[in-house]
């Protein structure tokens, strides 16, 4: 197991309710938004990207304090990132 620290991501779905959808590292001393943007521009996220993504430290984060929401079309042009927002259509 490794004991590297960790970034939770959920993607468009309530941390602590679901498992984390994937992870990142943690790199001390390295702001945790820095981190998603250089995970988005390496490809570690793929191409299609939700609309929100929720981010924290923990796995199961116990408060909503403990979880910062970024959105990922703001984020993609603040850094210049040319892209596309797409709708899925969900039926229930």
């Amino acid at each position: 197991m490794s004991s590297k620290p960790l970034l939770y991501l959920w993607f468009d779905r309530e941390p602590g309710a679901f498992a984390p959808d994937l992870t990142i590292e943690d790199i001390p001393g390295a702001a945790d938004i820095d981190l998603l943007t250089a995970a988005i521009m390496d490809g570690d996220l793929g191409e299609i990207l939700p609309g929100r993504i929720h981010m924290s430290t923990h796995p199961q984060p116990e408060s909503s304090r403990a979880v910062r929401t970024v959105d990922v079309g703001k984020l993609l042009r603040d850094i210049g990132v040319q892209h596309r927002r797409c709708y899925q259509i969900i039926r229930s």
